[in-house]
């Protein structure tokens, strides 16, 4: 008798002589009593059965039965590591950087390819290159150790930092301090910083925005700007002042119809404090109004960058 020649019944059937009636009937769950008696009557038929063809049957039973339970466990592998999903990539990044590069090579599997290189690009060479290498050696991870390291990770989970506490400053980060700085201030470290970092200039000039800015806006975000109900033209006035008359007027002719016939020349002595004050405020305006997606600051900015 050869293993490819025997049906389903006399494996069952070798497979409750090879386990016993009792073990065998423990895993063979599900089948009717009809079929129990029929695979226990051919047991006992088939009692000269060669001991080289019993190992086949019991080592294709074990296979089988393992191929299932990682059939299984795949269709669930996703639900294991489903709290992946809610983190963002700065969190996950910081769940696994410490980890050994197997579990980190493990946590990236889970991700979208996109979210996997991104995450990848972030450590080192030489981390990398193991980490790639356990990727090819996952397979030999047993099941239980993927469920602890699942359960390991999501219980870290509650010592991360929220989304809104990270930070790596950056661009960005420069341009927020220097919106709370004098204008003089602003301008001098922007001054400083194009001759240091040329690149880094530019990347911060995208983030931020100056009361010149605010002056050379695209014309339908000038209407839309200086037709705000909150502008203040006494605080324009001062905001303007020492400007060039060509600019005072430009501006004064975006205003609303009410605003113009208020609008004056502001003649009294000012100090350079109070002009940036009264600036910034504006300043401010244009950011609110962003939040309020009433104006898009991505506009002035980039069109700040063409006309330099």
């Amino acid at each position: 008798m050869d293993i490819d020649n025997i049906n389903g019944l006399d494996k069952a059937a070798v497979l409750f002589q090879i386990l016993g009636e009792s073990l065998a009937l423990s895993m063979f769950q599900g089948i009717s009593e009809a079929d129990t008696l029929r695979i226990r009557v051919r047991s006992r038929e088939l009692r000269n059965i060669p001991l080289s063809l019993k190992e086949s049957v019991l080592e294709e039973y074990y296979f089988k039965m393992m191929s299932t339970k990682y059939h299984n466990f795949d269709k669930n592998e996703n639900k294991l590591f489903s709290f992946l999903i809610e983190l963002n990539d700065e969190q996950v990044f910081y769940l696994i950087n410490t980890e050994p590069p197997k579990v980190i090579a493990l946590t990236l599997d889970q991700l979208d390819p996109t979210r996997k290189m991104k995450l990848m690009n972030r450590f080192s060479p030489e981390l990398k290159h193991s980490i790639i290498m356990e990727l090819g050696k996952l397979n030999e991870i047993p099941l239980e150790g993927i469920v602890s390291v699942a359960k390991e990770l999501k219980n870290k989970i509650s010592f991360l930092p929220s989304p809104k506490e990270f930070s790596r400053g950056g661009p960005k980060s420069i341009a927020n301090i220097l919106n709370q700085m004098t204008v003089d201030d602003a301008e001098q470290y922007l001054e400083q910083l194009s001759t240091d970092d040329p690149e880094l200039y530019t990347e911060v000039r995208k983030h931020f925005l100056s009361f010149e800015d605010l002056l050379d806006m695209p014309e339908h975000i000038m209407k839309i700007y200086w037709r705000n109900p909150e502008i203040d033209v006494d605080e324009l006035s001062k905001a303007l002042k020492g400007l060039d008359q060509s600019i005072v007027d430009n501006i004064a002719a975006y205003l609303s119809k009410r605003n113009q016939r208020k609008f004056a020349v502001y003649t009294e002595p000012l100090s350079k404090r109070d002009i940036d004050s009264c600036q910034l405020s504006f300043v401010d305006l244009a950011r609110k109004m962003n939040d309020a997606q009433e104006i898009n600051l991505a506009d002035i900015l980039e069109a700040t960058d063409l006309v330099e």
